[in-house]
């Protein structure tokens, strides 16, 4: 197969500016949904202030409704328990609402009571009330235009103040809603602006329990204790997905999980529902600029980049034409992208350029692993913890990591290991930088024992580095050649010789229960083998070439191993030139190919899991490059898009997977209209849809995926794009508005 589709035209790494393109102007991150092209707007007249607060009070409403039901006690049985253990558990359940004549535009209902069965759900007949949250009604789109001068007349708002325990208003505390109109336009709500408030307050979950019963001897039984306070806590969108909104979340202070009990925090183990509320779309678009203008800020070997969960920061690399590839930081929207070091003062550091960016959660807090060149010191092991002064090269005692093209990451035990340039095994966690065979965890005569089984060792993790939670799964050469070999953070070391006339030469490794199975060298060409923990192995297959009945050399090169079940689902090369898809039943042993008709699986984007089914990219008869998946059985291998009609290719770039959606970055078509290289979902429908297109027009191609990854957080999908005006630069798009896990309640109409 050919390989993916470039720019015809790279900018330099130091960021010369790109040939003449065609540009377009396109809005900067916006909130307008992309399949509703902008409209120019006028100024809205003031009497439509009036209908803008009633949505404003009926939210309002709505939210306190089901705060007073969840807070209420007097309309909830009360049972027996002894110790007042076995009283019912208050629950909230929250469900999407489709468009019907209360909701036009769909919306959220929400459920109240008490777990009367104990099943930790609250089932239909324990429902004791309910309300409603409805979508804002969307307007209808207009036709494409250029971009103009926004107007905006005054828009509402919702304000809330955290009430303390010990008020008039709520003796337990709460919240109160102010809403109002931003009449000044100043962005905030202030005391003359206030039409309405509502109070919230946080209530007890249950009295005290009843009495147990007494005892055969006579004895008094145990009394009830206190049921655990409600709490309703408030917290601010981010303002790379909500500019303006809400998130309310329920729970119960009842010290659930890593919660502590009565201390009056809603701890994240101790909530139970959440609404999210954004009163306008969620917000999509480029967020860098780099390179000023038409320039590329982003391109080959300056394109990594990782999302930091819990500084929720984007840190990436970037070139600006000035400082060359260096280091940037973001919080997910355009205004905060800024250089965070330039790491080489005379040229181009690369960060990432061999490892990527690998972000972790250590003892010292949450950090991003990756090699880059101070121009100094060549390249090494660097660490950053979104801050200019925790950005290092990692040094312990006067030694660091250098790393050569080979290098390999991957997180373990509390860090990261890396083979280097001189043929070591290092772990760190960014503070300590040490031989794995010395981790920290293991006793000094684990170590001493771990050295003399590893003694003459080489060229370690040249072909395979994995790992999970305990587990160290690598390849090394010792007496035995290049095998697979395993170290445990127990300090327990095994070693295998699969391949007893050469090297084995371990790779495409899928984890399993028990151990994993990856494609390692046999005397009958590359196989499936599974590794058990306890040292024990089993071939899994026997495939040869169908034509020439050698060996087969291309196994699970592409697609990888993935597991439906009991099956494992793998290309290889048995006849022709491409790859097919293949399976193999853990359980029956029997491996059979899937397709004779679809070729060159994973040959671009790889494979993902989702909703039981591996999902690939693939060349089938009468539609070129589209998306395919399997189920592993033969009669479940299909087809699954044709966004290019006919024998145009879609060229599959990447795949995420959240929840009910399958996101990829893909060329396709609307209404035979080119879309170029964009962001698309598979729904629970099936069908693909358009969700973003940053360069949007009639055969206008914004080339994603051309360089960097598509990456998924909590808030976004990531990936580098070009939007006819900036160049390759990095976009975010929402996804949650799609998934249903925000509620879009727009502020005006």
């Amino acid at each position: 197969m050919s390989t993916p589709p470039t720019m015809d035209v790279d900018a330099s790494i130091a960021g010369e500016p790109a040939p003449n393109q065609h540009p377009k102007n396109v809005p900067q991150l916006h909130t307008q949904r992309q399949k509703k092209p902008l409209k120019k707007q006028q100024q809205k007249p003031k009497k439509k202030f009036f209908f803008t607060f009633i949505q404003t009070f009926l939210l309002v409403l709505a939210l306190t409704l089901s705060t007073y039901s969840y807070i209420q006690l007097d309309s909830l049985d009360s049972l027996q328990g002894n110790s007042g253990e076995d009283a019912p558990e208050m629950l909230i359940r929250t469900e999407g609402r489709t468009a019907d004549s209360i909701c036009t535009e769909g919306g959220a209902e929400i459920f109240l009571g008490n777990d009367l069965n104990s099943n930790g759900y609250l089932d239909e007949d324990e429902v004791t009330s309910s309300t409603k949250v409805c979508h804002g009604k969307e307007g209808l789109s207009g036709p494409q235009g250029a971009p103009g001068t926004t107007l905006q007349s005054p828009s509402s708002q919702l304000n809330i103040e955290h009430l303390d325990s010990g008020n008039l208003a709520c003796p337990n505390g709460g919240i109160m809603l102010h809403s109002g109109i931003d009449s000044d336009e100043n962005g905030e709500l202030d005391q003359s602006e206030i039409i309405s408030s509502e109070t919230v307050c946080d209530g007890l979950v249950g009295s005290n329990g009843n009495n147990g019963q007494a005892g055969n001897d006579g004895s008094q039984g145990e009394a009830g204790t206190q049921g655990a306070p409600a709490l309703i806590e408030h917290l601010q969108p981010s303002p790379a997905v909500c500019p303006s909104g809400l998130i309310l979340r329920f729970g119960v202070d009842d010290g659930s999980g890593e919660g502590i009990s009565f201390d009056g925090q809603l701890h994240d183990d101790e909530v139970q529902s959440s609404i999210q509320i954004c009163s306008t779309p969620l917000l999509y678009g480029p967020i860098s600029d780099f390179a000023t203008g038409a320039a590329n800020g982003v391109t080959t070997n300056c394109d990594s980049m990782a999302w930091m969960v819990e500084q929720q920061r984007l840190l990436t690399a970037g070139v600006n034409g000035v400082d060359g590839c260096e280091l940037w930081i973001s919080e997910g929207y355009e205004s905060s992208t800024h250089l965070l070091l330039d790491i080489n003062a005379l040229g181009d550091a690369l960060p990432g350029l061999y490892l990527g960016f690998t972000s972790i959660q250590t003892s010292y807090g949450e950090r991003v692993f990756f090699d880059a060149d101070d121009g100094v010191n060549g390249r090494q092991l660097w660490v950053s913890d979104a801050t200019v002064n925790g950005t290092l090269r990692i040094v312990d005692a006067g030694d660091s990591a250098s790393l050569s093209s080979s290098a390999q990451v991957v997180a373990w035990g509390q860090g990261v290991v890396v083979n280097t340039a001189s043929d070591e095994l290092l772990w760190t966690d960014g503070v300590t930088l040490t031989p794995v065979f010395s981790h920290p965890f293991f006793s000094t005569l684990q170590q001493q024992n771990l050295d003399t089984l590893t003694l003459g060792m080489t060229t370690f993790a040249t072909e395979m580095l994995h790992a999970n939670s305990t587990n160290l799964w690598f390849s090394a050469k010792s007496q035995h050649d290049i095998e697979p070999h395993l170290l445990t953070l127990d300090a327990d070391f095994q070693s295998w010789n699969l391949h007893p006339s050469g090297a084995s030469q371990p790779d495409a490794p899928l984890l399993l229960e028990d151990g994993l199975v990856l494609v390692a060298e046999a005397e009958n060409g590359r196989q499936l083998v599974r590794l058990y923990e306890n040292g024990g192995m089993n071939w899994l297959t026997s495939l040869q070439h169908q034509g020439t009945g050698n060996p087969t050399t291309n196994v699970a090169e592409y697609l990888g191993i993935h597991r439906i079940g009991d099956t494992l689902i793998f290309d290889a090369l048995t006849s022709g030139v491409d790859p097919q898809v293949w399976s193999h039943n853990l359980s029956s042993a029997n491996t059979h190919i899937l397709s004779t008709t679809i070729v060159a699986p994973g040959d671009w984007a790889g494979g993902i899991v989702h909703q039981q089914r591996v999902w690939f990219d693939c060349v089938a008869p009468g539609v070129a490059h589209e998306i395919c998946s399997s189920d592993g059985t033969v009669n479940g291998t299909r087809v699954e898009t044709d966004l290019r009609a006919g024998m145009a290719s879609s060229n599959i770039l990447g795949f995420q997977t959240n929840g009910e959606h399958l996101f990829f970055l893909a060329s396709g078509q609307i209404d035979g209209v080119e879309t170029g290289s964009s962001l698309w979902y598979l729904g629970i429908e099936g069908q693909p849809n358009l969700a973003y297109d940053p360069w949007p027009g009639m055969n206008n191609n914004s080339a994603s995926g051309t360089y960097g990854e598509l990456i998924l957080s909590e808030h976004h999908l990531i990936f580098i794009s070009h939007d006819g005006e900036r160049g390759h630069e990095i976009h975010v798009w929402s996804h949650g508005e799609r998934t249903g896990d925000w509620l879009i309640w727009p502020s005006s109409s």
